[in-house]
């Protein structure tokens, strides 16, 4: 593992990525999971029509799936009343027009059997632009903390490296370095 002085501190370096390999990672991420596209569009669409209680319900329980949560669906629309899912999913858009994702995410983590990776995940498909998912994999690999101060930190360092890369890939978005990271850590 390289060790850095940064700030006058010493840094492990957990990962590296050159910015020419997240087109590439990106293209990896997308070979292995459903493309983002149809959730991100419910996602705005559940926002233009006011978060009516089936549809919440159903973006919810499709996000889930998205996330490889088969088995918790049904325990998750048990333990959550549709309209309870609905008035959270629109309480977290509410903190993600204020550009408070990690606030958002805290509020889905409200619902029962919703534990941070997947509200982070319906986040993420609610503002594809602002928030990131924050899952085991992340966390557990790069070291950051299972809080909202956790997903804060890695929120910022993707927003870090989104600048950074910018100037060549001014097509991205915050998610996008999210999903190359998740990538690059799983070997894709």
């Amino acid at each position: 593992m390289t060790i850095l002085l940064h700030d006058g501190r010493l840094k492990f370096v957990r990962l590296e990525i050159a910015s020419a390999e997240i087109p590439i990672l990106l293209e990896s991420h997308r070979k292995n999971w459903e493309a983002p596209g149809r959730l991100e569009a419910e996602g705005q669409a559940l926002i233009a029509s006011d978060f009516p209680v089936p549809r919440a319900a159903k973006f919810a329980a499709d996000v889930i799936r998205w996330g490889g949560g088969h088995r918790f669906v049904g325990r998750f629309n048990q333990k959550n009343p549709p309209e309870r899912i609905a008035v959270s999913l629109q309480h977290s858009e509410m903190l993600l027009e204020q550009d408070k994702p990690a606030e958002a995410v805290e509020v889905l983590r409200q619902l029962n059997q919703l534990g941070q990776s997947f509200a982070s995940k319906m986040v993420r498909f609610l503002a594809p632009e602002k928030a990131v998912i924050f899952d085991s994999v992340i966390r557990g690999a790069l070291g950051y903390a299972e809080t909202a101060g956790g997903y804060e930190a890695f929120l910022s360092d993707c927003r870090t490296i989104l600048n950074t890369v910018a100037e060549d890939h001014p097509h991205l978005r915050i998610c996008d370095i999210e999903a190359a990271v998740f990538a690059k850590l799983q070997g894709y």
